[in-house]
């Protein structure tokens, strides 16, 4: 039966037909879901797929009754729309204009956002006063101008109003004064026992004030105790280049000098700390259309399917322990002496030409460890790097970045999280302080941390919200969002960056240095001036502070402040202290992940993290369990299944999600989800995986799983606006480009001459404008991140939608990241490709609009008047790309259920109301701006200085934009470039955002039988 389970109702899904009918396909067959080549099987209701938001009126007959219905809501929308009211807005006028302020003109300030502890320069967008967008800082060697998902909805949180607004005395409003009077008490209690029972708990701290300001703390009271809980912790990296070093070191990559790279359950392209640099710096040795010799080659051993492994040429998947076994066989290889694995995890022929690839390339390849890898592996992988001579080149080592990393095993065990909650089990806490962590929520389960917590007699909490441990502290401070503080933070290679506030706290949030100031005094301090007073103390003997300190705040980053790389071998005897190889294990696996939006889950009230496809299984709104379709197969389970799993006496029910290319013995869940005090949006989402994490098994564990005969339906966009089987994708291998660079333009139908144009004529297309905006996505760089995706919503006003409308094909995103699959179900290849609007010369959408709300501009833009749509939506049946979206509801204004905050608004972009058809625009507010400066300046708009909000933020740089009438523009040469086609070229539509091909390296010695 066809499955319509992402749209309505569910239906089982035949995988075996699948796997039949795959086997039997000869040549490259992509397929964007399983329920896709379900129905390609059975009767290709392309129609459904197609209008997925009334696919369920043709699952079953339609009555006169629900024909009349709609067509009375039909006639309801298009005679009201064009006249309903627009969102009220109060303006207030200036009474006094702040210096440097020009009123419609933002303003640029440099500063930095905090990814799992790590700082991403950035430029914040301020329009009078409040910051509206985050763009990456060109200048900072993090993000080098890109910027990820996560960062940028950070300006969303700013203006969260469910922020923890006050300071909270047992639960009740308080003030600073009584707080302070308190801490007072408890200093003189500190004194007097030099802080015995005093503990402070915080996550990851890169910053350099905080660092010593907690060190002050600490001298102060050398009894007292400083822990480190990170859900998303990077202990083995650590733990790995202490048993290879003798001291903890983190490694820095450079894979622009990496030739080939070999990936131990590293996603080094979007989590792990640097991978916007990473990016950027291997794509650009991917990328044929900038170069003329061999693409950099890409390995990856991982335990569940990541955005790195989808782009590897080769990619093995085994369950998280046996990436070990894989290394220790790797190791074998190079004859390093590391005691062989129980099991060969990879196939002898498989290792034996990886290994000789990587020792042929020497000093240009590089091994790259996960994070949540044991020390084993990091060690393993860091040897391998020395016999291949390419630390000092590929990978580098520097001090930690982070200031409470423990030199030996034993102090990171005695700052750890198990052992505080030991103690405060044991009644040795009387003092807790924890500052923006919450592990009420994030703890492991079998350390019963709440419970030992509540124990404590004096317990305060410093965060951004009211969270699980707020609501079981005595005291609860609110947190200064990074946009409102003065702080400071390290970046991945140790660069330090300052933060500097754009805006006044908006819930009188404290920094973290007014926090610990606070501790240590019990009296209010300035943010400012403890930062400054820091790195006055830092750079003594500096004559001229004042111009240091204004060059610092201007370039979003301390001038020569990067870590020297540390000279480094391995220790003589550190096989003696590698653990013996584990045995293969010979249960299911259950495997935990941060989530790819929500991380850890600080995040969870995000309305655009919540609602942002996830990149592989295009889960909004909710986590599942990834199971191998050979595992459903086994189990009899389908997507959307409800089933229980139990670690040790820990049950949690999940939604079951089928991912072709998951270990078959191995289960993944997300963490981040199920809270409970995250606030109105984030509260009850998703299912809470922490309740099943082990202290002593953070990152996969034996598990039980049992089908329960529930179901539930996921809010997936995986199968919306499906256009499959019309050749969307090209992609070779780089030896079949050498010999037919234009293989694009020989896959797919006939391309008709202009002159066979349907179109009525003249049209747009004959015309001559002075400019001719066009796109350009490069898909051998695109890693699928979903940076494009997060940049259009912040840039363009895009509503949150919610999951109920997600599940009816309604979501709003301009732009959409279609994911294919290609080869065998238990180990294919993917590709990703954007898709916006075409922007087509010849557009199917004009000439059907009634009231001409579409239609094309002087220089060629498919623009959208919004005054004038009566919402008939005829564009969007005649858009062959599926690229249009309809504001079905109110997602605007105060009264909408997922109401975006007025001062987050772009002012250069229109808010939409109900009823009105929106699209990509190519950012034509930026075009105008910055063609009316040029005119202003009377000159030309040059090549690059006009770029779209999706272009800026992408950070492997696959997406160019320019004026194609400019025959020395990037654009222009790139739509020469053998490589370029056009989607659905055949329909003539001749769109103006076109595509080169991807091209990808495998090794021609390598068995191509992957899985």
């Amino acid at each position: 039966m066809h499955d319509m389970s992402s749209l309505n109702g569910h239906a089982r899904v035949d995988l075996a037909r699948i796997r039949e009918s795959l086997a039997s396909t000869s040549g490259a067959r992509y397929w964007r879901s399983l329920e896709e080549l379900a129905q390609t099987e059975e009767f290709g209701a392309f129609l459904a797929d197609e209008f997925p938001a009334i696919a369920r009126l043709w699952e079953r007959p339609v009555s006169r009754r629900t024909t009349l219905k709609l067509m009375a809501a039909s006639m309801a929308l298009a005679g009201l729309t064009a006249c309903g009211r627009q969102p009220t807005e109060h303006i207030v006028p200036y009474t006094y204009m702040p210096e440097h302020v020009v009123p419609g003109r933002p303003r640029f300030y440099a500063t930095s956002a905090l990814i799992g502890g790590y700082a991403h320069g950035v430029l914040a967008e301020s329009h009078e006063g409040r910051p509206t967008k985050l763009e990456g800082n060109p200048d900072h060697p993090a993000t080098l101008g890109a910027l990820d998902a996560r960062a940028q909805a950070s300006v969303l949180s700013l203006y969260d109003p469910d922020r923890s607004s006050g300071i909270r005395e047992r639960g009740d409003p308080s003030g600073i004064g009584s707080l302070l009077t308190e801490l007072g008490e408890r200093r003189r209690a500190w004194n007097a026992d030099g802080g015995a029972g005093l503990a402070i708990l915080t996550g990851t701290v890169t910053s350099p004030s905080e660092t010593a300001a907690i060190g002050h703390l600490l001298e102060r009271w050398p009894q007292a105790r400083w822990y480190t809980h990170e859900p998303v912790d990077r202990d083995g990296v650590h733990a790995g280049t202490r048993l290879l070093h003798g001291r903890p070191l983190e490694p820095v990559y450079h894979f622009d000098r990496a030739a080939v790279v070999l990936s131990l359950d590293a996603d080094f392209l979007q989590s792990q700390p640097g991978f916007l640099r990473h990016a950027r710096d291997f794509a650009a040795r991917r990328r044929p259309r900038d170069r003329e010799g061999d693409l950099a080659r890409l390995y990856a051993v991982e335990s569940t399917p990541s955005i790195t492994g989808a782009y590897a040429d080769h990619c093995r998947r085994l369950a998280h322990p046996r990436i070990e076994a894989c290394a220790r066989q790797l190791a074998r290889a190079f004859n390093l002496g590391v005691t062989a694995p129980l099991e060969n995890a990879a196939r002898p022929a498989w290792m034996t030409s990886l290994a000789a690839d990587l020792r042929q390339h020497g000093a240009q390849a590089v091994l790259v460890p996960g994070d949540q890898q044991p020390a084993a592996v990091h060690a393993i992988a860091h040897a391998i790097n020395h016999a291949l001579g390419c630390v000092g080149r590929t990978v580098e080592f520097i001090e930690p970045v982070s200031g409470n990393i423990a030199s030996s095993a034993e102090e990171a065990d005695a700052g750890s999280l198990a052992t505080l909650t030991r103690r405060m089990h044991g009644g040795e806490v009387d003092s807790l302080i924890v500052l923006e962590s919450n592990p009420v929520y994030t703890a492991p389960a079998d350390l019963a941390f709440a419970e030992a917590y509540r124990q404590v007699p004096w317990r305060l909490h410093w965060g951004l919200y009211q969270d699980e441990t707020a609501e079981l502290s005595h005291w609860h401070v609110p947190a200064a969002h990074a946009l409102e503080s003065w702080a400071d933070a390290r970046a991945h290679d140790g660069t330090a960056g300052l933060i500097q506030p754009l805006i006044e706290p908006l819930q009188g949030g404290r920094t973290a240095l007014q926090m610990l100031s606070a501790i240590e005094t019990s009296a209010e301090a300035n943010a400012r001036e403890l930062l400054r007073q820091h790195w006055r103390q830092r750079r003594g003997g500096l004559d001229d502070f004042e111009a240091f300190w204004r060059r610092a705040l201007h370039d979003g980053v301390v001038p020569d402040s990067a870590a020297t790389p540390v000279r480094t071998r391995p220790r003589a005897d550190w096989l003696a202290d590698l653990p013996a190889p584990a045995a293969a294990p010979s249960e299911l696996l259950l495997q935990f992940r941060p989530d790819p939006a929500l991380w850890d889950g600080a995040d969870a009230n995000n309305g655009w993290l919540q609602e942002l496809p996830q990149p592989l299984t295009k889960i909004t709104w909710d986590n599942a369990a990834l199971v191998s379709p050979a595992l459903a197969e086994a189990r009899g389970l389908d997507t959307g299944d409800e089933i229980e799993l139990a670690v040790d006496d820990r049950r949690v029910r999940f939604p079951v999600y089928v991912l072709p290319g998951q270990p078959r013995d191995a289960v993944t869940v997300h963490l981040g989800h199920g809270r409970e005090r995250a606030g109105r949006i984030g509260n009850g989402v998703g299912r809470n995986a922490y309740a099943l994490r082990s202290s002593e098994r953070p990152w996969s564990a034996p598990v039980s799983l049992t089908a329960t005969g529930d179901q539930h339906e996921l809010a997936t966009t995986q199968s919306h606006h499906s256009i499959e089987g019309r050749h969307m994708i090209r992609a070779a291998d780089l030896a079949t480009y050498r010999e037919q660079p234009d293989f694009a333009h020989h896959v797919g139908e006939h391309v008709p001459a202009p002159e066979e144009s349907l179109y009525p004529e003249p049209w747009p297309a004959e015309r001559e404008p002075r400019h001719a905006w066009s796109m350009v996505i490069d898909l051998s760089a695109c890693i699928g991140c979903n940076a494009c995706v997060t940049a259009c919503q912040a840039e363009n006003n895009i509503p949150v939608v919610g999951a109920d409308e997600v599940r009816r094909g309604r979501e709003m995103h301009w732009i959409r990241i279609d994911r294919y699959f290609e080869g065998a179900l238990d180990g294919p290849n993917m590709v990703f490709q954007p898709v916006t609007c075409m922007h087509c010369e010849n557009a199917p959408c004009e000439y059907v609009c009634p009231v001409e709300a579409t239609q094309h501009s002087a220089d060629g833009l498919n623009e959208m008047i919004y005054n004038r749509c009566i919402g008939t939506r005829y564009c969007s049946q005649n858009c062959p790309y599926k690229v249009r979206v309809f504001n079905w509801f109110d997602y605007t204004s105060e009264q909408a259920k997922f109401p975006a905050p007025r001062p987050l608004n772009n002012p250069d972009v229109t808010v939409r109301a109900q009823g009105v058809m929106e699209k990509c625009t190519y950012c034509v507010q930026r075009i105008r701006s910055v063609q009316q400066r040029a005119g202003v300046e009377d000159r030309a708009v040059a090549d690059g200085e006009l770029q779209t909000a999706c272009q800026q933020a992408c950070p492997t740089q696959a997406i160019v934009f320019g004026d194609r009438m400019n025959p020395a523009s990037q654009v222009s040469r790139l739509s020469e470039h053998p490589l370029n086609y056009a989607m659905l070229a055949e329909l003539n539509t001749r769109p103006r955002t076109t595509y080169l091909a991807a091209v990808r390296n495998p090794n021609p010695a390598l068995d191509e039988e992957e899985g």
